[in-house]
């Protein structure tokens, strides 16, 4: 990514309508193999009672991380790390990653802001950022099969959650698969409805400044796994998260 680009993203977030379209971040190929994946993984978490049941027909997979190198792939895209390191930092972590799958039928999601915004007392301000929010099409989002619902420059808006002004002002995130949507976490957004007869697939991320305690644990990881990391996952899963803290905190002192 240019720094033009990188520029152009992160203003757009802080000061436009808070997210931006990567096109192709992955190729379709890539995004339809991982989309089988998470489906299968679905498949077994669900016979093993560990699915996230996350409302009426929408269900969440968690611990991807762990089920091979694609995974680690997308949490260390040079496109995403461009903006997330200019957004939240150098030292800017992994807040969560999961897939979010829109059965047929499902209902509408409830209108929120993402974590940790959404745990916080209103009224904190869009800059500095302490949250980006990627969401991956697995498959084209379309208004038949559940494109999510956002509300350009809602970022900025200080009022409580309102679903009037959310729907007057919502539109539909709309794209091809491989294509991400990579949005401030105070935007306000909704999970819409999926009116198609298949599954739709998205990968979530959720990146946040390193003194952001992780929504919840990504891993485990063993020790192979760590040894094997590379320094871009090493940085956003924590593993040396003390002294990373320390040397932030250090640079940020008054000379």
């Amino acid at each position: 990514m240019s720094d033009k680009e990188r520029s152009l993203v992160t203003d757009e977030l802080i000061q436009g309508d808070g997210y931006a379209k990567l096109k192709s971040l992955m190729s379709a190929g890539d995004a339809a193999r991982i989309r089988r994946r998470v489906l299968d993984e679905m498949t077994l978490q669900q016979e093993q009672n560990a699915a996230v049941q996350v409302d009426n027909g929408v269900i969440g997979v968690n611990h991807l991380l762990t089920l091979g190198p694609e995974f680690e792939a997308l949490v260390v895209n040079p496109r995403l790390l461009a903006i997330v390191h200019d957004l939240l930092g150098a030292d800017a972590t992994l807040g969560d990653m999961a897939a979010k799958v829109l059965m047929p039928g499902c209902d509408p999601g409830g209108l929120h802001i993402d974590y940790p915004y959404w745990a916080m007392d209103r009224g904190l301000p869009v800059k500095p950022a302490m949250m980006l929010q990627v969401i991956l099409m697995m498959e084209p989002f379309t208004q038949e099969n559940g494109g999510t619902w956002i509300a350009p420059g809602s970022q900025k808006w200080t009022d409580p959650l309102n679903m009037g002004k959310f729907r007057a002002n919502a539109i539909q995130a709309l794209g091809h698969a491989g294509d991400a949507i990579v949005s401030h976490g105070m935007l306000w957004h909704q999970t819409a409805e999926n009116h198609s007869t298949q599954p739709r697939v998205a990968i979530l991320i959720n990146y946040t400044q390193i003194a952001v305690r992780p929504m919840r644990e990504v891993g485990p990881f063993d020790d192979e796994f760590k040894a094997q990391a590379s320094m871009a996952l090493g940085t956003l899963l924590g593993f040396d998260i003390s002294a990373a803290m320390i040397k932030r905190a250090l640079s940020n002192r008054v000379k």
